[in-house]
């Protein structure tokens, strides 16, 4: 399998923002309780399942240790994710991450505002301290649309610090979207398999298109207050119909980036539809496509 190193096969002129790449949904919640869990496994092991692209939420203990955070649950350590993303950066110097960092945003609850705070100078210290952005980072650009995956092998780097507020030394403002919808998100299974891609429709960027293939619990919608596991068990079947559909309709097709999702290290059935979709956008270097394809059955 090549799910450990397979950004190898892509061509070098490939733009970032037309690579489809595996990303996970809330990928610091590996040590919380069932309601805010939404992986199982750590940076490294999300890695090694073909996740490039990580969302990291951040937040403070009473000590002010920052903490990896889903809302209100505080979950390992930001350094210990640190720590997994240093081993990748060192032993696996084809590959190329996405690291979505920031303060857990405000969240509203009714006229109850909740606010999260994560010192930008204590996050500093330690990203400098693990993965040295300054001599990783990839951040000499000025719109990511343009940004090809040769272009940041040429410089050496290894990962994208994305933060819109630039919080942090070396971190960029990308354009991205992230379609979300409280009624389609919060629909069952059966209904969100069927209007999960209808945001193609809707939603255009030339930037990082962030599509999330996971439900969310929320009260007053189809699916209530249901832990992220329960969900992600009933959807499972419908996801090869989601992936499938994006296959089959250009459009769709065209706009595919991050496909991110819950659970990312059940198996590797999420990961391999995804990747699957590089071969039909043209992505794979032609000499190394049946490899890929190869590579990438696990069942």
């Amino acid at each position: 399998m090549i799910y450990e190193n397979w950004m190898s096969y892509i061509k070098d002129e490939t733009k970032i923002t037309q690579t489809v790449i595996p990303g996970a949904h809330n990928a610091g919640s590996y040590t919380m309780k069932k309601m805010a869990e939404c992986q199982k496994d750590g940076l490294l092991t999300q890695f090694k399942y073909g996740v490039r692209q990580f969302c990291l939420r951040l937040s403070e203990n009473k000590n002010g240790e920052i903490l990896l955070a889903h809302g209100v649950t505080k979950g390992d350590f930001f350094e210990n994710a640190l720590k997994d993303i240093k081993e990748i950066i060192d032993n696996y110097p084809s590959e190329i991450l996405l690291l979505d960092i920031r303060e857990y945003q405000p969240q509203k609850f009714g006229p109850i505002t909740l606010k999260y705070k994560a010192s930008p100078e204590k996050v500093d210290a330690l990203l400098k301290q693990y993965i040295d952005p300054e001599k990783n980072a990839f951040y000499d650009f000025d719109r990511i649309g343009g940004v090809t995956l040769g272009e940041i092998r040429k410089n050496g780097k290894r990962f994208i610090l994305i933060n819109e507020a630039q919080s942090y030394r070396f971190s960029k403002p990308c354009e991205q979207i992230i379609p979300w919808d409280i009624k389609v998100n919060g629909m069952k299974a059966e209904n969100f398999r069927i209007h999960s891609t209808d945001f193609f429709d809707t939603c255009h960027t030339e930037g990082f298109y962030w599509f999330q293939t996971q439900q969310t619990p929320n009260p007053f919608t189809q699916v209530g207050i249901t832990p992220p596991a329960r969900l992600d068990e009933s959807l499972r079947p419908y996801f090869p119909e989601i992936i499938g559909k994006i296959a089959k309709t250009e459009s769709y097709l065209s706009q595919a980036n991050i496909i991110a999702g819950d659970f990312m290290t059940r198996d590797y059935m999420k990961s391999e539809l995804i990747l699957r979709l590089n071969l039909l956008k043209n992505n794979v270097k032609e000499n190394l496509r049946k490899e890929y394809a190869e590579g990438l059955k696990w069942n």
